[in-house]
């Protein structure tokens, strides 16, 4: 699949922040804005809307952006191959990414999805090592990609960088280990929950009924994330939908009670038919 590409002018311009329904939910920055030209309005919005971004000084976001070139990539593009060296510290304006592998067997593998306003491979930039994660574009999606040399001299002339990479990564890390920690002691039905929630935050968009996952994620996808296989997340959706907590058409998820999905995703709920489920297959 052929991959679109938009070379971006280092120029920056500044604007006023355009606000849009699109961004995702309970992002708020009060910092002066920054944006890229070669963005769209609501693409530098989420941007500037990402909770690491948004904590950066106004100077080192405008450092970071003028040195960032854009890439419009077509769903299923491959960005990093698992081995390789990397080459690009990517942010996400639109779209999502997914990180994760192609199995031996035909199987894929899905670790997370990155979404709006997310920054991804400053580490293997860093220290050099192969990457041990593939990244693909889940959908169409709008990147920010920044070179390796580029990012280093960005290190060198903002001393506030390499703490606040610092401070990514272990909030990365942190993200990981309660993954991990869920995978091993969590019932399916409240790791579906749990999951849904942080699709929320990352594509949630209001709409007339609740509030819709704005990315198409078709069952097996979700079963990917969630180390289970494809029947049971769909035993565990229907339950869900059975009792007016989700709806589900054309592999988009709609949250229409999030309290309810709240007390699930806490334990503190039970899907009936699904409680009882076991460790993911």
């Amino acid at each position: 699949m052929t991959a679109v590409l938009t070379s971006s002018s280092p120029v920056l311009a500044r604007s006023p922040a355009v606000a849009t329904p699109s961004a995702p939910q309970g992002r708020l920055s009060t910092a002066a804005p920054v944006v890229h030209p070669d963005l769209r309005p609501n693409e530098n919005h989420s941007v500037e809307q990402g909770a690491w971004f948004a904590a950066l000084s106004p100077e080192l976001r405008q450092a970071i952006l003028a040195r960032a070139r854009v890439r419009h990539v077509s769903r299923g593009t491959l960005l990093v191959r698992r081995g390789n060296h990397a080459s690009d510290w990517v942010g996400v304006a639109s779209g999502a990414l997914r990180l994760g592998t192609d199995l031996c067997d035909g199987r894929s593998f899905t670790l997370d999805l990155l979404g709006p306003g997310d920054w991804y491979g400053d580490i293997e930039l860093m220290d050099g090592g192969l990457c041990s994660l593939e990244i693909r574009a889940h959908v169409n999606s709008t990147l920010l990609l920044v070179c390796k040399h580029d990012l280093h001299a960005l290190i060198q002339g903002q001393p506030e960088l390499h703490q606040a990479l610092l401070q990514l990564d272990c909030r990365r890390l942190r993200h990981m280990l309660r993954r991990m920690e869920e995978l091993q002691t969590a019932p399916l039905a409240q790791r579906v929950a749990m999951q849904l929630q942080r699709l929320l935050r990352q594509f949630g968009r209001p709409c007339t009924i609740g509030t819709r996952i704005d990315v198409a994620l078709p069952q097996s996808d979700l079963a990917s994330l969630l180390c289970a296989s494809r029947q049971r997340i769909n035993g565990v959706l229907r339950a869900m939908q059975a009792q007016g907590v989700v709806t589900t058409t054309h592999a988009r998820i709609t949250v229409l009670d999030p309290l309810r999905l709240d007390a699930l995703a806490q334990g503190a709920a039970l899907v009936p038919g699904a409680a009882g489920e076991a460790e993911a297959d």
